[in-house]
């Protein structure tokens, strides 16, 4: 399913940050942690971040209506994204704990 990034988020900064400061552990395979307040939807998504494909990104979540797509995952989504970050990433959210792994990349 193709999912679009979000436009706005509090959640894309933080993200966008400690992807950022963590490129290294993330380009290694090894996770990336985010803080993010508490509460909000538990999930572990894969999604696929496509170099020049700016509007959406692909995912192995199951839904019907992407409305309901975990705001925190796309907010990490878009993050790699914008961070360049291209190829295919497992994303888990749990009570404000958000962590980011590379399963395969794509060269930056």
């Amino acid at each position: 399913m193709k999912i679009p990034f979000a436009t706005r988020s509090s959640y894309t900064g933080p993200c966008e940050n400690a992807i950022r400061f963590q490129a290294d552990d993330l380009s290694r395979g090894l996770p990336v942690n985010v803080s993010l307040e508490p509460g909000g939807y538990a999930g572990k998504v894969e999604v696929n971040i496509i170099d020049n494909e700016p509007v959406s990104f692909g995912t192995d979540w199951v839904g019907t209506d992407p409305t309901r797509f975990p705001t925190r995952i796309k907010a990490a989504a878009t993050a790699l994204y914008r961070c360049s970050c291209f190829g295919e990433y497992v994303i888990s959210h749990n009570d404000g704990r958000l962590t980011i792994k590379r399963i395969k990349s794509v060269g930056r």
